[in-house]
């Protein structure tokens, strides 16, 4: 699975030198495709891939690459790189999947109605 860069290691030297534009990433755990995500419309590639750094450098996750792509339909690109990698592989990447940490906990539906 591609995207328009190359695969650079992830430290902070080379998240230092991504654009400070929106787009989309994905994160590599040696050859295997970890993660893909688009950029929130508050933060760059740079600023995303930094969050992502201190949370591989916390533990968090496992990541030892990343690359990234420049693109106005970020959102957009992002589902077509996922729909590529469950066609390639038959599931998403480690930590697009719901038992992620990458992933907002699920929770319960509160019903308002409830507490008048």
């Amino acid at each position: 699975m591609q995207v328009a860069s190359l695969r650079w290691t992830l430290t902070p030297e080379r998240v230092r030198e991504t654009p400070d534009l929106q787009g989309v990433f994905t994160l590599w755990d040696g050859n295997e495709c970890v993660y893909v995500a688009h950029t929130p419309s508050n933060l760059s590639l740079r600023d995303s891939l930094r969050e992502h750094l201190a949370l591989r450098d916390e533990g968090v996750i496992d990541a030892s690459h990343f690359a990234w792509e420049i693109t106005s339909v970020a959102k957009t690109r992002e589902y077509d790189l996922l729909a590529l990698n469950i066609e390639r592989h038959g599931q998403l990447p480690r930590y697009n999947r719901s038992n992620s940490p990458l992933r907002p906990p699920k929770t319960p539906v509160t019903d308002l109605r409830a507490r008048v």
